[in-house]
């Protein structure tokens, strides 16, 4: 079973897209791959200003997917997964200069 952490900006690629709901339904359906949320992820889309009505919708939606495609499946908060994320960070700033 594969078990991911989407980063911030999967959510936003997947809500620009023509079909996502039926994207999501894929995730969903698939036991072998499960979506785990994480709360530093979720309040980066909660963080999306809501200063136009675009923004204000794209705020909403992205909420939305994040929420369909992680569920119940929740990371708390740890030393370990602060570590995986620094590391993450750490590898993404290197390689997206």
């Amino acid at each position: 079973m594969l078990r991911v952490i989407f980063d911030t900006n999967i959510y936003g690629f997947l809500f620009l897209e023509e079909d996502y709901e039926t994207l999501i339904k894929k995730i969903n359906e698939d036991k072998e791959f499960i979506v785990y949320g994480y709360e530093k992820v979720r309040k980066e889309i909660r963080d999306i200003p809501k200063t136009t009505k675009l923004s204000k919708k794209a705020r909403i939606g992205i909420l939305k997917v994040y929420d369909k495609i992680t569920g119940s499946h929740l990371l708390k908060n740890s030393l370990k997964i602060n570590r995986l994320a620094k590391k993450y960070y750490d590898y993404y700033k290197i390689y997206t200069i």
